[in-house]
């Protein structure tokens, strides 16, 4: 019997440790704060931080310094890592974090980061017929594997948010996608009641914006703010739809206000509460 006991014994520390581990590590991490210099950038990079309550300004920038030491960021085609690279796309990333219960993008190890647009290979198979051909990109995430960023497009992004697009919130609203073990457009929703409205509103929105991007409604008559991308599947929808949610989030209530009470819902900001408006898309 006491051998048994102590197989036991054995077996749950064996089971639990690891988690232990994790645990203190996460907590560790996030209690490092950020330098005078990272804060300045944080500040830099995301506008909606100054119009954060102080303890929200507080929970990001734990959730950026967890990013910064728990993630590698490797620059590709001779791009050198500076801080500015590391911070701006952390704090994006620790935007879509903020008021939830998250482990930081626990699959998420490496962001590759290319100086400008890249060329990735792209492959399809149409039943045993495979095809490939070269896809210029601007960022993609890969499932259980690398985000990855053109620092000169999230540059033109953080310039021009009146065009309601940023590939470093793109990519990593994919990554809060996968959570649940596929990209599909549906997160994994934590808090009592959120998503009972999710699958009815987005997919509403979803084929209006196919509508549109099928030349079978016309914007003047269905007015949108969000990229056309966004129509070529639910997953891209999603990643597109957080885009305007954080950088055009006047335009997106102002002309798709269930969709935007549904991504208030999921990451429990108003943004076009806390920031000014600007002007409109295109103008």
């Amino acid at each position: 019997m006491q051998t048994f006991l102590a197989i036991v014994a054995v077996a749950v520390l064996v089971w639990l440790l690891p988690y232990l581990w994790r645990r203190w590590r996460f907590r560790h991490l996030r209690s490092r704060p950020l330098t005078a210099a990272q804060k300045r950038l944080l500040r830099q990079a995301l506008p909606i931080y100054q119009h954060l309550s102080a303890g929200l300004q507080s929970e990001l920038e734990s959730n950026v310094s967890l990013i910064l030491q728990d993630k590698e960021f490797v620059g590709c085609e001779g791009l050198r890592i500076t801080e500015e690279v590391r911070v701006s796309i952390a704090a994006f990333a620790g935007l879509l974090l903020l008021r939830r219960e998250h482990r930081g993008y626990p699959d998420l190890r490496t962001v590759l980061v290319y100086p400008e647009t890249y060329v990735a290979r792209e492959t399809h198979f149409e039943g045993y017929v495979e095809t490939t051909h070269d896809s210029a990109r601007e960022g993609e995430a890969h499932y259980l594997g690398p985000v990855v960023i053109s620092w000169s497009d999230l540059q033109h992004d953080m310039r021009h948010p009146e065009n309601g697009r940023n590939v470093a919130l793109h990519e990593f609203a994919h990554k809060l996608d996968e959570e649940d073990g596929v990209f599909d457009g549906r997160p994994v929703f934590t808090g009592k009641g959120e998503g009972r409205n999710w699958a009815a509103v987005l997919s509403k929105e979803y084929r209006r914006l196919q509508e549109v991007s099928a030349g079978l409604a016309h914007t003047e008559e269905v007015p949108t703010v969000l990229d056309l991308y966004g129509a070529i599947s639910p997953a891209e929808f999603f990643a597109v739809a957080t885009e305007a949610f954080f950088v055009t989030p006047h335009a997106l209530r102002r002309h798709h206000a269930d969709l935007y009470g549904e991504f208030q819902s999921f990451y429990r900001l108003d943004p076009a509460e806390l920031l000014p408006e600007s002007p409109p898309v295109n103008q």
